[in-house]
C-alpha cells in the first residue's frame, strides 16, 4: 500500500481524508465523494477498485467531464455527448472556414486574371484593326516554332520575329489560338511567314514594340484557349466557394443548436460542481442510486446517465 493509506478506520493526509466505517467518505479541497457501505462502486471506496491514490484530487478522464458554457445569455451544460459532438463541430467549423477562405481568395485571383486577358483582348483587337486599315503598322515576320513547345490544352501559339531595315529585330507571340494543323501551315518547315499588326502609338520600330498577327482582329475571344481554360478554373472555384459556405453555414447551425438544446445549468448544479473544501462533508447515497462525480446529482441505479448534467455514469 501506498504511503499514508492504512486498512484501518480511516487515514489522514495532507490534502485529504478517508473515513472507515460504513459511510466511506472521501473529503479533499475541491470536492467530497460519500457512499454508502453498500456503495454505488463494487469496493464501496474510490481508490481500491482502481490504482492505489495518493494524490490531491481523483483522476477522472478529462474527455468525459461535462462542460458548462455560456449561451444566450443563460448557462447549460453539455454532457458526455453533446460536448464531445460540439468539439468535432468546432473543428470542423474552423476547417470549413479556412477552406471557404482559400477558395474565395483563388476565385478572386482568377476573376483578376480574366480580367486583365478580356483588357488585353480589347487592346489587340483594336491594335490588329488599326494596321489592318494602315498598312504602315504592319510586318511580315518569321515563324519561329517548335510545335511540341508551346500548347495549352489542345491549342497551340506561334513565335515570330523580323529584323527592320535598320538591323533592329522585333520578336512576338500570339496567343493559344492554333490548331495544330494551322500552326504546322504557318511554321511550313521553318519557312513560313506572318503578317503581324504593330503598336500604333509608337512612332518608331524599337526591340520592345509591341505585336499580335494580323488575323487576331478575327478572333473571338473564346478562341483563346487559355482564356477557355481560366474561365473554367472560375467556375469550378466559385461552385466550390458557394459548396463550403454553405457546409460553414450547416455546421455553424448545427454547433447552435447543441447549447440551445441542452439542459439548462441550475446555481445549485454550479455551486456542487465547483465546491470548496470548506463545503467539503459526508454525504450519504441511498441504496440502489448512485451519485454523479461532476454534479453530485444523486440518480437511480437503472440510469446510464446523469439526470443534472448528462455525464455518463463512472463505473
Amino acid at each position: 500500500m501506498p504511503s499514508g493509506h492504512s486498512s484501518g478506520s480511516g487515514f489522514s493526509h495532507s490534502s485529504g481524508h478517508f473515513s472507515g466505517g460504513s459511510s466511506h467518505s472521501f473529503s479533499h479541497s475541491s470536492g467530497h465523494f460519500g457512499g454508502s457501505s453498500s456503495g454505488s462502486r463494487s469496493s464501496g471506496h474510490f481508490a481500491s477498485s482502481r490504482s492505489s491514490f495518493s494524490g490531491a484530487r481523483p483522476v477522472h478522464r478529462p474527455w468525459y467531464r461535462p462542460r458548462v458554457v455560456v449561451f444566450g445569455g443563460r448557462q447549460v451544460y453539455l454532457g458526455t455527448g453533446r460536448a464531445s459532438a460540439f468539439s468535432v463541430l468546432g473543428v470542423l467549423l474552423v476547417i470549413a472556414l479556412m477552406v471557404s477562405v482559400f477558395l474565395g481568395i483563388s476565385w478572386s485571383n482568377v476573376e483578376d486574371t480574366l480580367s486583365e486577358q478580356r483588357e488585353e483582348y480589347t487592346y489587340y483587337q483594336e491594335m490588329a484593326q488599326y494596321a489592318y486599315e494602315h498598312p504602315e503598322y504592319r510586318y511580315t515576320a518569321n515563324v519561329n516554332y517548335e510545335p511540341e513547345e508551346y500548347d495549352y490544352s489542345g491549342k497551340f501559339c506561334i513565335n515570330y520575329s523580323f529584323e527592320t531595315p535598320s538591323g533592329v529585330e522585333v520578336k512576338g507571340h500570339s496567343y493559344f489560338v492554333y490548331t495544330y494543323n494551322e500552326v504546322l501551315q504557318l511554321w511550313d518547315n521553318g519557312n513560313g511567314t506572318v503578317e503581324v499588326a504593330l503598336d500604333c502609338r509608337n512612332t518608331e520600330i524599337v526591340s520592345w514594340t509591341d505585336s499580335v498577327p494580323l488575323d487576331y482582329k478575327d478572333m473571338s475571344f473564346e478562341a483563346d484557349e487559355e482564356y477557355v481554360a481560366n474561365l473554367d478554373s472560375r467556375n469550378t472555384l466559385r461552385i466550390g466557394t458557394f459548396i463550403m459556405i454553405g457546409v460553414t453555414v450547416l455546421l455553424g447551425a448545427m454547433a447552435i443548436l447543441i447549447p440551445l438544446t441542452a439542459k439548462k445549468a441550475t446555481a445549485e448544479q454550479i455551486a456542487a460542481n465547483n465546491q470548496t473544501s470548506t463545503d467539503s462533508q459526508s454525504q450519504s447515497t441511498p441504496t440502489g442510486t448512485w451519485r454523479c462525480d461532476y454534479c453530485n446529482t444523486v440518480n437511480d441505479n437503472s440510469k446510464d446517465r446523469c439526470d443534472g448534467c448528462g455525464a455518463k455514469r463512472q463505473k
